[in-house]
């Protein structure tokens, strides 16, 4: 009955979220607090604060659980299981911020995949980002869930023919978790640049600023990279909470996180309060005792607590739901001030132009379009969690081995590779002006799409290592 009467709330905070945007879409941003710089606005806010955070933190619990699955820790399993339905969550967010944020999205959606170029800030979050990663994490998630379907198909009296075909034929042979195993490692290490790569993106949109020195752009893009890590490791310390190996581990990385963040947070502004930029010092001395102070200070203050907590718990060995909670929302609400920190005060203090200082407060109708966003994820962080949950046991093997060899899954599996390489490097340079003049749109209507199609394709040789069985080996037989 509570978990109806949760799933109903959040399905009831989607619905307001639905009617704000509708609102929002009918005025346009006038229902928005959003106006030009220089003239006493900011261009980028709430919407584009939650993009960087929905998105940092699930790259970093992607790369968490790719990580885990590499180095091959079994007692973290619980962790990489629960990793993934919170990345797909957390990606699919990022994106309804974005369309959220964009004035005409429809447009958007057809004229990027179209003419999009690299060096736009759309092109990475919506190739790499989102897009490859999030359907390189649903192929993961749905390949470690085959066995869980396959238990399903054997117990379940209704829908077993469903949970049969999701399964795609796995029975629970020695050669069938052979694959298994090293699909799980190959994918989580082609996985890890991705996610970096993906990280290394979004840090740049959010750190790299007109009127900023290069050494200050670094800086703010470590920082970015390290505050994520805080909030998606505390996202699955309470995903977790009831290994008490995975919550002690993940305890002890989210207190080197948030003391990271902290140390870079007011190591970043001692030296913006020595940089001879007046922008820089202007954004600095915003923050410290201007209109952004209480923020920052309360972003401090989050991080710190957040911090100790974590100590005490990994150093206790002891991790409860209470406090797994607990510290989840003091790291999440300060990596969310930081993001908006970073990304709204350098636009109202920062910019290195004679412009007069300007100011941001979203309206209901943005709080109510991001919090109806943030329950659509959760509602499909639970979906996934529950569709997509491991199996207890193994089901019934085959009596007989399986037909195909080796040969056709290494031919299939190697052309997978070979034409995704080819394809996205293609689709790259012809996005980047390849053959064409630097002013002119590519020569290639839709390369970003072939640049994401190979990305997808070489993630495909994943499915067919796996769904194309070998030979079951025989007592003193070689394969």
């Amino acid at each position: 009955m509570k978990v109806r009467r949760f799933l109903v709330f959040l399905t009831a905070l989607v619905t307001v979220g639905a009617y704000a945007w509708v609102r929002q879409a009918v005025q346009g941003d006038a229902a928005t607090d959003l106006h030009t710089i220089g003239a006493g606005g900011v261009v980028w806010g709430l919407y584009v604060v939650g993009d960087g955070f929905f998105a940092s933190a699930a790259l970093a619990m992607l790369a968490v659980a790719c990580v885990m699955r590499v180095r091959r820790l079994r007692d973290m399993e619980s962790v990489t299981r629960m990793a993934l339905p919170l990345g797909i969550a957390g990606l699919l967010a990022s994106l309804g911020c974005v369309m959220a944020d964009l004035g005409r999205p429809m447009a958007t959606m057809v004229n990027l995949p179209l003419v999009g170029r690299p060096h736009s800030p759309f092109f990475g979050t919506f190739t790499v980002v989102v897009g490859a990663s999030l359907l390189a994490t649903v192929v993961h998630l749905a390949l470690a869930s085959r066995p869980g379907w396959a238990e399903r198909a054997h117990t379940a009296k209704r829908w077993w023919w469903l949970w049969r075909r999701l399964a795609c034929g796995w029975k629970a042979t020695a050669s069938a978790k052979r694959r298994r195993e090293r699909v799980d490692f190959w994918l989580s290490l082609a996985l890890l640049p991705l996610l970096l790569g993906g990280f290394v993106i979004l840090g740049i949109v959010f750190g790299v600023r007109a009127g900023r020195p290069a050494w200050q752009g670094a800086f703010a893009v470590v920082t970015f990279v390290v505050s994520g890590g805080a909030a998606g490791c505390s996202l699955l310390l309470l995903a977790a909470h009831a290994s008490r190996r995975a919550s002690v581990l993940l305890a002890r990385a989210l207190a080197v996180f948030t003391g990271l963040t902290v140390l870079l947070v007011v190591s970043g502004e001692i030296l913006a309060l020595r940089t001879p930029y007046l922008s820089v010092h202007r954004y600095a001395r915003a923050l410290l005792d201007g209109p952004w102070s209480r923020l920052f200070w309360t972003e401090l203050g989050l991080l710190f607590l957040a911090g100790m907590v974590s100590l005490a718990m990994a150093w206790q060995k002891k991790v409860s739901i209470v406090l797994a909670a607990a510290t989840a929302l003091l790291s999440c609400a300060a990596v969310f001030l930081e993001r908006f920190l970073v990304l709204v005060a350098w636009q109202t203090h920062g910019l290195g132009l004679p412009w007069p200082a300007g100011a941001y407060h979203p309206t209901s109708i943005e709080w109510s379009v991001l919090v109806g966003v943030t329950a659509a994820a959760m509602l499909v962080f639970l979906f996934l969690a529950k569709v997509c949950r491991a199996e207890t046991g193994d089901a019934p093997a085959p009596a007989s081995p399986a037909p195909t060899g080796r040969l056709l899954r290494s031919l299939v599996t190697a052309a997978c590779l070979i034409l995704g390489l080819a394809a996205a490097a293609s689709g790259l340079a012809l996005s980047a002006g390849f053959a064409s003049a630097p002013f002119l749109d590519p020569i290639l209507p839709g390369s970003p799409l072939v640049f994401l199609a190979g990305l997808f394709v070489m993630g495909l040789a994943a499915v067919a290592y796996e769904l194309i069985p070998e030979r079951e080996v025989r007592s003193g037989a070689k394969t």
